[in-house]
């Protein structure tokens, strides 16, 4: 039987006790359904195959997707990609924690697997800004995450949609009802180029602020 929390958004949200119970509960192997700034996300320890697998299958992801990954920091941002170098690193700081979402060049001996059979050159990677998914990364370390809500359908705003059984999941942070918002902006930074592959919540104007060379992939 799964676990629920809920927390009331606020200045006193008690969250500790529930990043502890959350983090017992990824260590043991369990997926939890948590709350980002607009959407709520199954969530795992990065690390942890069988967990990023069940993932996908509440999802009903087809083969070769992979999960984005969550980090409470730049630098732990560095140490699973892969030349996190000046250009990276000047993005990082003006828009993490937040809605950014940054493609980079994978440690290749990292020993994961996302969804994509490590295939793919490139890992989705950002630091939330949602308090509770920000406090419990710093804690644990890379998770795994993936939108709570069926492939090809909108972010799921409420727990009550959320499409999994109790037993499919450890427990739900349910923060209530989540507001409306655009999706992270996404970028590809490689060999000293930055490619725009979504706008969303940072607009290109906010990006060029940070660096003026940027290319929108077509």
């Amino acid at each position: 039987m799964a676990e629920t929390f809920v927390i009331k958004q606020g200045p006193r949200a008690k969250l500790g006790p529930v990043i502890t119970r959350s983090v017992e509960l990824m260590r043991d192997g369990k997926v939890l359904v948590i709350p980002l700034e607009n959407g709520y996300v199954f969530l795992c320890d990065a690390f942890n195959h069988a967990a990023v697998q069940r993932i996908h299958i509440l999802r009903g992801d087809e083969g070769g997707v992979a999960c984005q990954v969550l980090v409470g920091s730049a630098a732990v941002a560095a140490g699973i990609t892969i030349d996190f170098d000046s250009l990276a690193k000047s993005f990082a700081e003006k828009f993490w924690p937040g809605l950014l979402t940054l493609n980079l060049p994978v440690q290749r001996g990292i020993t994961w697997n996302l969804g994509d059979d490590r295939s793919l050159d490139l890992v989705s990677v950002r630091v939330p800004s949602n308090k509770f998914a920000l406090e419990l990364v710093k804690s644990y370390g890379p998770l795994a995450i993936g939108s709570a809500a069926r492939i090809g359908m909108p972010p799921t705003r409420e727990t009550l949609f959320v499409p999994a059984l109790d037993s499919d999941i450890g427990a739900t942070i349910d923060f209530g009802e989540l507001p409306v918002g655009a999706p992270t902006t996404v970028l590809t930074i490689a060999n000293g180029a930055v490619k725009v592959d979504r706008i969303g919540a940072i607009s290109l104007k906010e990006l060029k602020s940070v660096n003026k060379n940027i290319v929108i992939t077509p």
